[in-house]
């Protein structure tokens, strides 16, 4: 449970736009409190069912590569229930599992969920609280103690429309604002920007400190940075353009703006009855599109092509001065630009509006298997604390407030840097969000996973100039009312 009054102070300092993490967070070090008992491995009981299950996860990175094969050994040789597994990217998930889980194959025990796709998948899906029910030795009460140690926001994305858990977070990509802090502290760069501008040159909290600060650090080579002459191009920023999750950052401005893909309408017991597109919607949504477009100007041309591993290498490489709405799960490549680039230093804070696309990928027991038991036990211990403890510590952001919150990860100059202020900007970045989330159409749409692919196909378009923003709008708005009248469970309408 948070502290009330020390999250009203944090809400405080990010409204004040002064939250930028350059800052030593030691002195927050319980800005969470830290709920026990941790789960681990040992907790397992006897499990009965011995059938072998078969897992599909997220691959591609060192952590899972490594990591998580290691964690399924131990595994299978605390409960003697073998467990094989496929690797799988981004791109081959929604349409690999979507298939496996309509047809009720059982080839999977346990599926990889990336959160857009809760709403649609949960009818194929066991919600784990009645997992929990039939196997947790003391109850439900046993399973919902492990899981007050998970952020709460993420939790909510997790689970379906109706509020079913279906499945445990293991982890997440809150996205943040990286940014070059000597360049943001150097006096030169401070005193021309302030002449150009009329204002303080700072990590930006508005769009226009945005555009400004990307404009004014895009520089030719033979120009100078810092005083020195630049040998190559430099960018404001680097931009996830290509067709692969450009919609997550357009969505990060859209929200921070006030705007929806759709708003939700609950009735006065709060249950959703229906989306509607409003006319303030596609206004923001338009804007949103205008001011993505407009930064593309201050990003190499590669971005149109890229992805997030495109624009790390912008900044690691020294190319690019900030990457305004990236993944968390990158920081600890990000940091190679401090080894790369002499003087280098990086920082992180929100992202411009405060609301970076938020989800997670999650482990979920399919209705299909044959072994729920062995199933129900793997996702939590998976998503427990010993395991996210080791995940945490090589690298990624948490899932668990009880480990973001550990105060060691302040305290201890061995962490500090490598693991305390990544847990302190993702915690504040989803407690930030866990006031918006419920809302969002991605957690409360069965067609969510078919509209969140089409958004990036045409959102890509915009980025190209193949539609200009307003027209862009109208085939978003088209398209996401086609597919959820055909996919989704809820009326959906326009507001003309």
């Amino acid at each position: 449970m948070r502290k009330k009054s020390l999250v009203q102070s944090i809400i405080g300092f990010v409204l004040m736009g002064i939250l930028v993490f350059t800052m030593t967070p030691g002195a927050l070090a319980d800005w969470l409190e830290t709920p026990t008992p941790k789960f681990k491995l040992a907790d397992i009981p006897d499990i009965k069912n011995k059938r072998q299950i078969h897992i599909a996860l997220f691959g591609g990175t060192k952590q899972f590569d490594i990591a998580v094969p290691k964690m399924i050994k131990k595994f299978e040789e605390k409960t003697g229930v073998k467990v094989t597994f496929e690797k799988m990217i981004m791109t081959s998930i929604y349409p690999k599992i979507n298939v496996e889980l309509m047809s009720g194959s059982g080839a999977y025990d346990c599926i990889v969920m990336e959160t857009s796709t809760t709403c649609e998948w949960a009818p194929y899906l066991w919600d784990v609280r009645e997992l929990a029910k039939k196997y947790e030795p003391t109850g439900l009460a046993g399973f919902e103690s492990d899981l007050a140690g998970h952020d709460p926001a993420l939790i909510r994305t997790t689970c379906d429309r109706e509020g079913k858990l279906r499945g445990i977070p293991y982890w997440n990509y809150e996205q943040v604002l990286y940014h070059r802090i000597d360049c943001f502290e150097d006096p030169t760069e401070k005193a021309n920007f302030k002449k150009k501008y009329g204002y303080e040159l700072r990590v930006p909290v508005t769009r226009q400190q945005l555009y400004d600060t990307a404009e004014f650090f895009t520089r030719k080579a033979g120009e100078k940075l810092k005083g020195e002459v630049l040998k190559k191009d430099v960018y404001g920023v680097a931009l996830m353009a290509g067709r692969f999750e450009i919609n997550d950052e357009i969505s990060a401005i859209l929200w921070g703006n006030g705007g929806h893909w759709a708003t939700i309408v609950r009735d006065k017991n709060g249950k959703a009855k229906e989306f509607v597109i409003t006319k303030k919607d596609k206004q923001k949504q338009k804007e949103a599109i205008e001011f993505y477009v407009s930064l593309l100007k201050f990003a190499s041309p590669g971005c149109l092509t890229g992805f997030w591993d495109f624009c790390c290498a912008q900044f690691v490489e020294g190319q690019a001065i900030m990457l305004p709405y990236l993944y968390l799960v990158v920081e600890d490549w990000t940091w190679q630009v401090e080894k790369k680039v002499p003087g280098a230093r990086k920082g992180m804070a929100l992202c411009v509006g405060r609301q970076g696309y938020i989800g997670d990928f999650a482990e979920c027991v399919a209705k299909a298997s044959k072994n729920p038991e062995a199933a129900y036990w793997f996702i939590k211990y998976l998503g427990g604390y010993e395991c996210q403890k080791e995940l945490m510590e090589g690298g990624f952001p948490g899932v668990r407030i009880d480990i973001m919150g550990d105060p060691i990860y302040q305290n201890d100059p061995k962490w500090k840097k490598s693991i305390g202020d990544r847990a302190y900007i993702n915690s504040l970045a989803l407690q930030v969000q866990n006031n918006y989330v419920n809302n969002y159409i991605h957690f409360n749409s069965a067609a969510m996973g078919k509209i969140y692919e089409m958004q990036i196909i045409e959102l890509h378009n915009a980025a190209i100039k193949k539609y200009t923003p307003e027209e862009c709008v109208k085939v978003l708005t088209k398209k996401t009312m086609q597919l959820q009248k055909k996919f989704g469970q809820l009326p959906i309408r326009e507001e003309k």
